[in-house]
C-alpha cells in the first residue's frame, strides 16, 4: 500500500514542470531573505501570525485566488499530506535530513546563477566551495560538511534578484499546486525552470531512448520525494493555520507580503552597506 502511494505522487510530477518544487509555494524551497541563519529551517508560513503586519497587498485577482486556493486545500488534503503524514512517521530524521541537504546541493547551480545576477562575485564563491565540498566529502551532498566548517546554506531565488534589480512585487497570485506567489515570484520561478542544468539534461535525447527515460523518471522522483519531505515539515505549522485562522487565505497572504516587505529592506540594508563601504575606500584611495 505504501509503494502504490508513493507511485502516485510521483507519477503526478510528471504532469508539473521539471524545476516546480512543491505544492507549498515556490518560494518555501528557497528561503529569499538572505544572510539571515537563526531561522533557516523555518518556513514563513511557520511564524507567529500574531507578528503579521498590515502590509500593503494587492490582490485584484482575489476571487479566483481563492477559488485556486480552496483547489490546493483539497488537492494536498487528498494527495500529498497523507504521504506527508506517512513519510514522516516512518522515515528516520537522520533520513529525512539527508533528504534535504542532498535537494539543496541538487539545485546549487540555481543559487550561482542567482548570485552572479546579483553581482555577488563573494556569494558566488561561496556556493562554489559548497557544491564542491558536499559533492565530494559530503557523498553527493547527503551530509552538509561545509555547514561544519563555516559555509552555511545561503540560498538564492531569482524572485530574490528580480528584487535587488528594483522590480515590484506586483499583485498577489495564488498558483494551483505551488500555493503563495506573486507577479514577481511567479515570473522568478519560470525563469528558474530554464536555469537549473538538470532539467537540459535529461531533456537531450540525442542519448539512447531507454537511458534518457531512466534519467528522466529518476529526476520526477527525487522531486516527489522533494515534494514529499518538505510538507512532511509543515504538517504542525499547516495544522495551526487552518485551526486557528479565521482566514488561512488572508493570513498567508500577509504573511507571504510581509516576508516579501522584509526581503526588499534587507536589500536595500545590503545596498546602502556596499555603498558606503565603497566611497570609504574611495576616499582611503583619494587622501593616500
Amino acid at each position: 500500500m505504501n509503494k502504490v502511494l508513493l507511485s502516485i505522487v510521483f507519477l503526478s510530477i510528471g504532469f508539473i514542470p521539471l524545476n516546480a518544487f512543491s505544492m507549498v509555494g515556490p518560494e518555501q524551497l528557497v528561503s529569499d531573505t538572505p544572510a539571515d541563519h537563526s531561522s533557516e529551517d523555518t518556513p514563513w508560513w511557520a511564524e507567529d501570525q500574531s507578528q503579521v503586519e498590515t502590509l500593503e497587498e494587492p490582490d485584484p485577482l482575489e476571487p479566483l485566488n481563492r477559488v485556486i486556493f480552496d483547489f490546493n486545500r483539497v488537492a494536498d488534503g487528498i494527495l500529498i499530506k497523507p504521504i506527508a503524514i506517512l513519510y514522516d512517521n516512518i522515515v528516520h530524521d537522520a533520513a529525512k535530513t539527508g533528504v534535504t541537504n542532498f535537494m539543496d546541493n541538487l539545485f546549487a547551480p540555481v543559487t550561482l546563477a542567482n548570485n552572479v545576477l546579483q553581482g555577488e562575485g563573494t556569494q558566488a564563491f561561496h556556493t562554489i566551495f559548497r557544491f564542491v565540498i558536499n559533492s565530494t566529502v559530503g557523498i553527493l551532498g547527503l551530509m552538509d560538511v561545509a555547514k561544519e566548517i563555516g559555509l552555511p546554506n545561503q540560498p538564492a531565488t531569482l524572485n530574490q534578484t528580480f528584487a535587488k534589480w528594483g522590480v515590484e512585487t506586483g499583485p498577489y497570485l495564488m498558483l494551483p499546486f505551488f500555493g503563495p506567489s506573486s507577479f514577481r515570484g511567479a515570473y522568478g520561478m519560470v525563469g528558474e525552470s530554464f536555469m537549473n542544468p538538470l532539467g537540459y539534461v535529461v531533456q537531450n535525447k540525442n542519448r539512447r531512448y531507454n537511458h534518457h527515460h531512466q534519467q528522466r523518471r529518476l529526476l520526477y522522483a527525487l522531486y516527489g520525494l522533494d515534494i514529499v519531505n518538505r510538507r512532511a515539515k509543515l504538517i504542525v505549522a499547516l495544522n495551526d493555520i487552518e485551526k486557528n485562522s479565521l482566514d488561512p487565505y488572508a493570513s498567508l497572504r500577509s504573511v507571504y507580503f510581509q516576508k516579501q516587505k522584509e526581503l526588499e529592506m534587507n536589500l536595500k540594508s545590503q545596498y546602502k552597506e556596499t555603498d558606503r563601504t565603497f566611497r570609504k575606500h574611495q576616499k582611503e584611495l583619494a587622501g593616500g
